[in-house]
């Protein structure tokens, strides 16, 4: 059976590879961008579309395989001097030039660009003319246009899939049921077909999807024990790690504000964005530097942060089981994991790209709360280890994102309330019990400031500031800034459990309902694993509230509790459903909950075309930028500068200063006081264009960006404007500065 399936899978993968992607301007999935066309357009012989003089085409930005294509181009001169020679270019330089007669032609061309796809442009011009009727520049009439890749089977991935099947057969096997074994495997190589079918040339290579996804479904069976968690374990772990085929990758431009940092450290100019400013202007100082040992090590950032992506939201759906097992019951433990898998607040900011430090806090928040729950619910031999193990976790969070730091001390909070209570003896000693609470959770408190400490000291050596420079540039607008946190919020409730959230608020007072529980004593209950989770959820989405929500899709500051709320969700659900229908068989239980459990991960998987269109919006703007990075690292001065709104990829990609509009890099901007602060977009509150213009003095400011300073006739006076053409065929407009303004 074995042999079989595995035979299958490979024949598979060699057709599906065999079949072309093809590629046309009308096609949503698989569409083609340009410019120098119209609309289409249908006569008595069908649709077509006109072009202009000139008109290009190019594949979508996140492409990068490196193939070769075919371009199939229908095209007539209706020129009224007669038909016109037709040139056609590869990324500016001409492949070849035609001489069409009148009638339409059929033209095919072998496209191979030497730098690969993800920059490859195709043009065609040719005469234009502008008929009587019409005030529209036309060239040729197009009746089709396709580009499609040339198949060829990838041998590595091939070997490489079938190796991982056959491991995952035996590494399955040690541990489970023949039967239990096949349905894995079979799940996973029927995963691994529908992935290498709906596959786009993108961030990753396939291979590098499949690897890291078939060890996680090999982990599923260390971490689960029960027949079905594995299985459904598998299955999640199959959603998540081809999530980014499911839904489009993407990235976001402030992950490349930390690789800027982190280019600028290993190139010796210091842990600075722009050289010579030492402004804190990223919250992610492990990330970073995890950025910066990759550049080091002559990799590149935005490839292996898409990778880790994926392994990070892998291992936090698998230690979410685990935990929620442990906290709540194995039984429930799948819909914990279901959940989290099912959020795309965790989904894009980990599997599916976006280049940040989200998933990676995330999951060492996961680590250090499980490691405290599991001291919680059993009384450890090695318990002094575990506090300072637990410690070393919450302050590799805290290194992460500053918000590691509160969850660590709600944490600590937590253990001295808890050692307090139980060290507390009818007529002892108060002072006593406090004196053993502390020794108790002493190596948790050392062991984090150990690591901590230090580096808090560093940075404020480094930096003069006791808070990063964002948390000036994004707060300070009070109510307003509040509220809009709160809307932030609810958006997030509706998507991720919704009612189930309610539940989840009640879930450690569920025990009230215990006529055992001695009067007075309700407080016992904030003791709890149920307790604790509360606690941690409560106050961070308070803090998230209280800072304004940011502006990412997805509500990203959620991300990091979305693993605890499930957690608590499953905790509430359970415990109420049981008195709910404790007269009821207990099938009836499992049944509602796990109809709601289901319910909420289908919601929160699917947030609907205007959600996915802004993650490929912001995606798209992401590689424009670094297109425009390039264009002035190329063709600019050493010392000139840019102005812009969105910093990351164009810093990065153009090694010029650059001047943030919104001060996130900017000590300056950061801390002016701006009218309406907290009713605008977060982080895009701060202004400051006299500054900006008499200070800074860019040397080159966007025209997408010139609103800021009030318009064009405000720039006309000191720049010029400009058009560029940037490497992939982008007619960019920019503010050039005169050269004999001072």
């Amino acid at each position: 059976m074995l042999g079989l399936l595995v035979s299958f899978c490979v024949a598979y993968l060699v057709t599906a590879q065999q079949k072309p992607i093809r590629y046309t301007l009308e096609d949503e999935r698989d569409g083609l961008e340009g410019n120098g066309w119209y609309g289409v357009e249908r006569n008595e012989n069908g649709t077509h579309r006109w072009s202009a003089g000139s008109g290009e085409v190019y594949l979508p930005l996140r492409h990068n395989s490196g193939r070769s294509y075919v371009m199939v181009l229908t095209a007539q001169s209706l020129h009224p001097a007669g038909p016109q020679p037709i040139r056609f270019f590869l990324n500016d330089a001409v492949i070849a030039e035609v001489f069409p007669d009148n009638a339409a032609r059929t033209y095919r061309l072998l496209l191979m660009p030497p730098q690969g796809d993800a920059r490859m442009r195709v043009r065609l011009t040719t005469t234009p003319f502008f008929p009587l009727d019409d005030k529209r520049e036309l060239g040729l009439l197009v009746s089709h246009l396709h580009i499609q890749n040339l198949p060829t089977p990838d041998p590595v991935l091939i070997a490489g899939g079938t190796i991982g099947l056959l491991g995952l057969w035996g590494l399955t096997r040690r541990r489970a049921g023949r039967r239990e074994t096949l349905v894995i495997v079979a799940g996973h190589a029927l995963a691994l077909a529908l992935a290498t079918t709906w596959y786009r040339p993108g961030p990753l290579p396939l291979l590098w999807l499949v690897a890291p996804t078939l060890a996680a479904a090999a982990l599923s069976v260390v971490v689960a024990r029960a027949t079905l968690a594995r299985i459904g374990l598998a299955a999640l772990v199959a959603l998540v790690g081809y999530s980014s085929i499911i839904w489009p990758a993407a990235f976001t431009d402030d992950a490349f504000i930390s690789f800027h940092y982190a280019r600028n450290l290993v190139t010796g100019h210091g842990l600075v964005f722009n050289p010579g400013e030492r402004v804190e202007g990223y919250t992610n100082f492990l990330w970073t530097m995890l950025a910066a040992l990759t550049i080091w090590l002559g990799g590149d950032p935005v490839f292996w942060s898409f990778a880790a992506g994926v392994i990070i939201g892998l291992a936090i759906v698998l230690l979410t089981y685990r935990v929620a097992a442990l906290v709540v019951d194995p039984r429930w433990g799948l819909a914990a994991a279901l959940l989290a898998a099912g959020s795309q607040s965790l989904l894009v900011y980990t599997a599916r790209g976006a280049g940040m430090e989200t998933g990676l806090f995330t999951l060492l928040m996961l680590v250090g709360s499980g490691i405290y729950l599991s001291m919680l619910l059993a009384n450890h031999s090695d318990r002094t280890r575990r506090y300072a193990l637990a410690g070393v976790i919450f302050a590799l969070a805290a290194l992460t994102r500053p918000e590691g730091g509160m969850v660590f001390g709600l944490t600590l909070g937590h253990a001295l309330l808890v050692a307090v209570s139980g060290g507390l003896q009818p007529g002892g000693s108060r002072a006593h019990a406090v004196r053993m609470a502390l020794r108790a959770a002493l190596p948790l408190a050392v062991s984090f400031l150990a690591l901590f400490a230090p580096y808090f000291l560093w940075r404020m050596w480094y930096y003069g500031d006791p808070l990063p420079n964002t948390f000036y540039a994004k707060t300070g607008g009070g109510i307003q800034q509040w509220l809009r946190g709160l809307d932030y919020a609810i958006d997030f409730a509706f998507v991720f459990g919704g009612p189930l959230l309610l539940i989840a608020a009640a879930a450690p007072f569920v025990g009230l309902a215990d006529r055992s529980l001695a009067k007075g004593e309700w407080h016992r209950l904030l003791m709890t694993p149920a307790g604790y989770l509360w606690i941690v959820c409560l106050i961070y989405t308070a803090y998230i509230i209280y800072v304004g929500g940011d502006h990412f899709p997805g509500e990203r500051f959620f991300a990091p509790i979305v693993p605890l709320l499930s957690m608590l969700i499953i905790l509430g659900s359970s415990a109420v459903m049981t008195i709910l229908f404790g007269q009821h068989p207990r099938w009836m239980t499992h049944t509602a909950v796990v109809v709601a459990i289901v319910a909420a991960a289908l919601v929160g998987l699917n947030r609907g075309e205007a959600f996915e269109r802004r993650v490929v919006g912001n995606d798209e703007n992401v590689w424009i930028w670094a297109d425009l990075g390039l264009w002035l690292n190329q063709h600019t001065l050493p010392d000139a500068s840019v102005a812009a709104a969105g910093i990351g990829a164009i810093a990065y990609y153009s090694q010029r200063e650059t001047i943030d509009l919104h001060g996130l890099t900017d000590r300056h901007i950061a801390r002016v006081v701006v009218d309406g602060m907290g009713s605008g977009a977060a982080g895009h509150e701060k202004r400051d264009p006299e500054y900006v213009l008499n200070v800074r003095k860019p040397t080159y400011i966007p025209q997408f960006w010139e609103d800021y300073f009030g318009g064009a006739g405000v720039l006309r006076n000191n720049y010029e404007l400009i058009d560029i053409r940037t490497r992939r065929g982008y007619n960019v407009y920019l503010w050039k500065r005169l050269s004999d303004v001072p």
